[in-house]
């Protein structure tokens, strides 16, 4: 546990050691920075602040009631989504906001005036759609930070058909990526997907040219939108990567997915040394800042090869923080690492269905 050397004003504390928290009478724990002052990285002293603010997009998705729960009691926590019906019965209404689509007029300034309305320190975005969008809060808010990789790492990302490209040419093991027109190229079964998109939605095993053909003509979309990816057959993991404000890596939490359905809907983090260390050179080929996402298959001669990259926090983030990782607290602390933190394997995630009659 830190020291506690000395009070710095109501609701302020100056405290030394790796774990950054403080209580203010009347509120809950939580952590921050005090804005404005600087970290002193020689003797690992923080100017810790009140209770930080997070405010979620996508905050009517399936991982979040476990955020809230895990972190109740560490950060305010607030939520937006454009269906007002998708919040969890279980968080608070004051905490729940209203958004319009990313693809709708106004988003940027509605998002905007929720962060001032509810003072948030720092906005999570978990919609591929809002993640170009983003910045343009940030001009109107300076303060705000913004947990997600830089513009040109999310750009490059968000586009399937260039990260792939990007992660070849750097040395990584990559399933072969090519526009579904030529599929043959490739072989069949492959596996094909919308260059941009997320959710697996519209993500299909193609048997042969005609079903390749088909597909085009249902989707209504052109072959240069589409990639074929070569099929791989292993375990899947979905892998949190958390990082600074610096771009240095902190954390890796592999996590096996043992059933999903669009989401990952059971899953167990598991201490996996090949992916680590796969996910370790990703990151060292291309570095990013806060919080994303490697999808991976863990073939069965042992090669862990990326087929996605999602700059931003996935549904599974939920089960990263209750195996002991805060992103958060990483990317405020912003410190030299010493090492990978260690995560607690085999925490399990499983999702089922609540029905709430009212």
């Amino acid at each position: 546990m830190p020291d506690r050397k000395s009070k710095a004003g109501s609701g302020t504390t100056i405290i030394t050691g790796h774990t950054v928290r403080s209580v203010r009478a009347g509120s809950r724990a939580g952590i921050g920075l005090e804005k404005g002052v600087s970290n002193d990285h020689e003797e690992g002293c923080y100017l810790v602040s009140q209770v930080t603010t997070l405010l979620f997009t996508g905050g009517g998705g399936a991982g979040n009631e476990a955020i809230h729960r895990v972190w109740r009691g560490r950060y305010e926590l607030h939520f937006a989504d454009a269906d007002r019906m998708s919040f969890s019965p279980s968080l608070p209404r004051d905490h729940c906001h209203v958004l319009p689509r990313a693809t709708e007029p106004g988003f940027v300034e509605a998002l905007a005036s929720v962060c001032q309305r509810v003072s948030a320190d720092i906005v999570v975005p978990g919609v591929d759609e809002e993640l170009p969008l983003i910045p343009l809060v940030r001009q109107r808010l300076p303060e705000l930070k913004i947990f997600a990789p830089e513009p040109e790492y999310v750009s490059t990302m968000l586009d399937k058909a260039s990260a792939m490209t990007r992660l070849k040419a750097s040395g990584i093991d990559v399933p072969r990526t090519i526009a579904l027109d030529r599929a043959a190229d490739l072989g069949f079964p492959c596996f094909a997907k919308p260059r941009r998109g997320r959710g697996s939605r519209g993500a299909l095993v193609i048997e042969d040219a005609t079903a390749a053909a088909a597909y085009l003509h249902f989707h209504g979309r052109k072959a240069e939108d589409i990639v074929a990816q070569e099929l791989l057959q292993g375990q899947e993991y979905t892998v949190i990567m958390a990082a600074d404000l610096q771009r240095r890596l902190h954390a890796i939490v592999p996590v096996r997915v043992d059933l999903k359905r669009g989401i990952t809907l059971r899953a167990e983090t598991d201490m996996q040394e090949t992916v680590i260390r796969t996910c370790t050179a990703i990151h060292r080929a291309f570095p990013a800042s806060a919080c994303y996402n490697i999808q991976l298959i863990l073939t069965r001669d042992g090669r862990a090869r990326p087929f996605e990259v999602n700059p931003r926090v996935s549904t599974t983030f939920c089960l990263a923080i209750a195996s002991g990782i805060d992103p958060v607290e990483i990317f405020l602390n912003n410190r030299e690492p010493s090492g990978l933190h260690q995560f607690r394997a085999g925490m399990s995630l499983r999702r089922h269905w609540h029905n709430h009659i009212s």
